[in-house]
């Protein structure tokens, strides 16, 4: 009578920690200063997105009282530029602050190292697909300045008085 083969007992390790990498002093102030760095580039594209997003407000309101469509290109293309300034804002200040963990926790270097660049890759992966709308704004409000343009000159619209 044959048995079934039944895996070999092996000892569990009792108490077993893995020792983390930890980053030199001289690699935590060039990550450090690389988190500030970021941390700065952050705020300034909030700052960016904001102007462009008051502007893009401004011209739709310009647009809206216009009472034509066609008026509508350059609020279309402000809202995009405010988009990705805010985007590239967002994730840049997230593995910014990741970064800074690195330098200000001990033991958890690689985890955070890992959590940063798992940011870096969202930025990047969702930048792309937020670059690929902005182009497809661009070129939507592109068209409606140039067919605006267009009708204007057909209709005989008089342009800005010099």
């Amino acid at each position: 009578m044959s048995s079934t083969p039944q895996p070999p007992q092996v000892p569990q390790p009792q108490g077993y920690t893995s020792a983390q990498y930890e980053f030199t002093d001289e690699n935590n102030r060039t990550i450090s200063g690389l988190a500030v760095a970021m941390r700065s580039f952050a705020s300034l594209m909030y700052v960016l997105g904001l102007v462009f997003a008051i502007f893009a407000g401004l011209t739709g309101v310009a647009a809206a009282r216009s009472n034509g469509w066609h008026t509508w290109g350059f609020p279309v293309i402000l809202g995009a530029v405010a988009l990705l300034a805010v985007m590239f804002g967002f994730w840049t200040g997230s593995a910014a602050g990741s970064f800074r963990k690195i330098v200000e926790t001990k033991n958890q270097d690689v985890w955070h190292l890992m959590n940063a660049l798992g940011s870096l890759k969202t930025m990047y992966g969702t930048m792309r697909a937020m670059i690929i709308f902005a182009v497809i704004l661009a070129v939507v409000g592109a068209v409606l300045i140039a067919f605006g343009l267009y009708t204007a000159e057909q209709v005989n619209i008089p342009g800005p008085a010099t």
